[in-house]
């Protein structure tokens, strides 16, 4: 009886394990949320073990070579009960990480839902969403975003929590249009503008008339049409550029447009409007240069147009889960 409680056992805290993996990778974890791991990692000589295990699970995969990659692949498409004859010399190694390759990207799918659903309005990842408020005003939200919104007396107050939103402002003598995002607010004068955030900034575009950027610790700054400027999470505001709006604006026609960027920068936007996780195996393919026009409804397309444009082959190895290494029949 007691060995028949061991299995189960072992795997919530696997899965345990994995959750906290993902949560505290993603970039939202709380203060709140990091007390409550420490506690569940005290709680049991178990818990540390088994989170160092997912660590080295993600670790693991950048030591993969190509056969195992293969092997990997196919044991993913292959039906779990019905082992192969011819089994990989280490198949209990890449059946491990089959199935925390499943279990993770499962786990990733519940944060998005469930721990990042704030804001009154909100999109997943690869939808967008135009919102009409009270006052006229439109919203266009983009790839997985979060707002919230106060319309009151003397204001309206916006908060973008995450992701990318365009504003187009109606005029309104009495009440300012404000939107927080980061460790800073944009106030609109009369204006179209695009907001987005990520990790460590805030990108500010203006396409008509002007807004003014505050943070804490630096002057307020004007930004006119055609332009743009960052600020960091702790305040300072870059240098105001001139920037080119069709291509900033290109994912509100579903376009992404990248001109001889960093296959490693393709990437990671790409990311944005596709679940799960894309993983660039080899290191030295990070900058090798990528141009072209993609179809966000459509992510996955990028990927053969990058394998025959570049020396990559691409593995996919679930619905979640793209593995990027090196082709060496291909020269460059």
């Amino acid at each position: 009886m007691t060995g028949a409680m061991k299995e189960p056992d072992h795997e919530a805290v696997s899965s345990a394990a994995s959750n906290w993996l993902v949560l505290l990778e993603s970039g939202h974890a709380t203060n709140e949320d990091r007390q409550r791991f420490a506690d569940w990692l005290g709680a049991d000589p178990a818990h540390p073990v088994a989170y160092r295990e997912a660590e080295r699970f993600w670790a693991g995969l950048d030591s993969l070579n190509e056969q195992d990659i293969q092997e990997l692949d196919r044991y993913l498409e292959d039906n779990a009960s019905v082992r192969p004859l011819i089994r990989h010399p280490d198949w209990r190694r890449l059946e491990a990480m089959a199935a925390t390759v499943l279990l993770v990207t499962a786990t990733g799918l519940w944060v998005t839902t469930v721990w990042l659903a704030r804001g009154d309005y909100r999109t997943a990842t690869g939808q967008q969403q135009t919102v009409t408020l009270a006052d006229g005003s439109t919203l266009k939200l983009n790839t997985d975003t979060a707002i919230s919104v106060a319309l009151k007396e003397d204001i309206r107050r916006l908060l973008l929590h995450r992701g990318e939103a365009f504003f187009t402002v109606a005029p309104d003598a009495v009440r300012p249009f404000e939107v927080s995002a980061g460790g800073g607010t944009i106030r609109a004068l009369g204006t179209a503008f695009n907001v987005r955030t990520d990790a460590a900034r805030v990108t500010v575009t203006v396409t008509e008339h002007s807004v003014r950027v505050m943070t804490h610790g630096a002057n307020a700054t004007d930004v006119h049409t055609g332009e743009r400027l960052t600020y960091g999470a702790d305040g300072p505001i870059g240098d105001i550029e001139q920037v080119d709006i069709t291509r900033t604006l290109a994912w509100q026609r579903h376009r992404l447009i990248f001109e001889n960027q960093p296959l490693a920068e393709v990437l990671e936007e790409l990311a944005r409007y596709r679940s799960g996780w894309i993983l660039l195996h080899d290191p030295s393919l990070r900058s090798l240069p990528v141009t072209g026009v993609f179809n966000t409804e459509r992510p996955d397309h990028i990927f053969p147009v990058i394998e025959q444009s570049l020396p990559i082959r691409t593995v996919k190895l679930t619905d979640q889960l793209m593995l990027l290494h090196r082709d060496h029949t291909k020269r460059r």
